[in-house]
């Protein structure tokens, strides 16, 4: 794809709040040193590494600390299997470490195991068979709110999203994400997005989605769509890369802000979403 000058001047400043680096347990593209390296390069503002099975507040600061000021880094943890589940220890600890965001079971998660994914046997459940909210569940979001981080709703279904964010709501937690809403895992229904909006959560729209392989992936108009369902107001542009199979998250990012202007996107819309809206969420 032809990268414009846009593209290269709206991407200085840029954030992403959800990339993939190593180590990992599955192959990556890039160490998570790499990966804001790269970003710092292109002038981008900060990035966040997510990891599936562990902590990445601490990475991040020995990251942050070989780069300096040229960039800002930044983790937190999803409440897999491997941290224990939905365990307000881990997530104290981690929040105390620096963590921005705490994100709901992902690999783990009970939807992505009715799907035929990971977890199985592992699964982290959230809600009991009433749909009533697990106790540690409020312990955690307790803690969220204490520390004004970031609550990412993970590989959570919709209808368990649509449920937890009252609650979230009610506990004081200001930051809730919804995560690639559009994901295969997800699959939001868009009148629901728009009843979620009306709460004042953030939409994470990940170019993942189109850049995938076909049947898998969404169109580039059908990603726009979603992203015009809820407003740019509330939606915060991330790539999710850090495949071996895909580009690079910073060439990820570059090809998502060039296919927003080849839709027709405006310039001050992307700014919203890529620096804007992440950087409120951030603190920063």
């Amino acid at each position: 794809m032809f990268i414009s000058e846009e593209t290269h001047e709206l991407i200085n400043g840029a954030i992403d709040i959800h990339m993939h680096g190593s180590p990992d347990i599955v192959p990556r593209i890039a160490t998570d040193l790499q990966l804001a390296r790269q970003a710092a390069e292109v002038g981008m503002k900060a990035i966040m590494v997510k990891s599936h099975v562990t902590p990445t507040a601490t990475r991040a600061q020995l990251v942050q600390e070989a780069l300096a000021d040229s960039i800002q880094v930044y983790g937190g943890l999803t409440l897999n299997a491997p941290a224990g589940g939905l365990n307000p220890h881990a997530v104290e600890a981690e929040l105390k470490l620096g963590a921005k965001q705490i994100w709901m079971p992902t690999i783990s998660a009970e939807n992505q195991a009715r799907l035929g994914g990971h977890g199985g046997k592992n699964s982290v459940p959230v809600f009991d068979d009433n749909n009533k909210i697990l106790p540690q569940a409020h312990d955690i979001l307790d803690l969220i709110a204490k520390y004004d981080a970031i609550l990412g709703t993970g590989h959570l279904s919709a209808a368990e999203c649509s449920n937890l964010v009252p609650i979230a709501k009610q506990h004081g937690v200001r930051k809730i994400i919804i995560t690639h809403p559009e994901s295969r895992l997800i699959e939001m229904p868009i009148d629901m997005q728009q009843k979620l909006a009306k709460q004042g959560v953030f939409f994470e729209r990940c170019f993942y989605r189109v850049a995938i392989a076909p049947p898998a992936n969404i169109t580039p108009e059908l990603f726009l769509q979603q992203i015009q369902s809820t407003g740019a107001e509330q939606t915060i542009i991330s790539t999710d890369f850090g495949q071996t199979f895909n580009d690079t998250p910073v060439r990820g990012l570059q090809k998502c802000i060039q296919t927003l202007l080849n839709l027709n996107v405006a310039a001050k819309e992307i700014s919203l979403m890529i620096k804007s809206n992440p950087a409120s969420l951030l603190g920063i």
